[in-house]
């Protein structure tokens, strides 16, 4: 080979291999543009997952606190039930209480009537054998001023 033809062979081995690396290194640029950009796509992405967990947290605390709330909630109807029964309870105790006192309160004003009854007839019977006890004083005075007073 000639010089000039080593010489054009060179640089077409020159430019063949520029022309190779432009191919493969051409589209590595491409590529790596690309990876930044899903790159930045991915951080955004973890970013936005970081802020959902952090909600979700939140929203964990709050059913928590709300949990919290509801079982303060049932134990404070099963005493306000337990105190409702007692109540209910003492309720029908008062209940029975006051129909037997109403029985005896009833027994009690028949018993206050027929003793009442029972009275007036003891002092109509009072009333009698006092004006029995005058007429009898009446008519042993009219006998002593008849006969004179009686020996004694």
């Amino acid at each position: 080979m000639t010089r000039a033809t080593r010489a054009l062979a060179a640089v077409l081995a020159v430019i063949v291999l520029v022309a190779l690396g432009a191919l493969l290194l051409g589209p590595a640029r491409g590529a790596r543009a690309d990876i930044r950009a899903q790159r930045l796509i991915v951080h955004d992405q973890l970013a936005t997952i970081r802020q959902q967990l952090a909600l979700q947290r939140i929203q964990l605390d709050l059913q928590r606190q709300q949990l919290a709330l509801a079982v303060q909630t049932r134990d404070t109807a099963r005493r306000t039930e337990a105190r409702t029964t007692e109540l209910l309870s003492l309720s029908r105790d008062l209940l029975d209480l006051t129909r037997r006192t109403t029985a005896a309160a009833e027994r009690s004003t028949a018993t206050a009537e027929e003793l009442r009854q029972l009275s007036q007839q003891l002092l109509a019977l009072a009333s009698r054998i006092e004006q029995i006890a005058r007429d009898t004083d009446r008519h042993a005075a009219n006998l002593d001023r008849k006969t004179g007073p009686s020996p004694r």
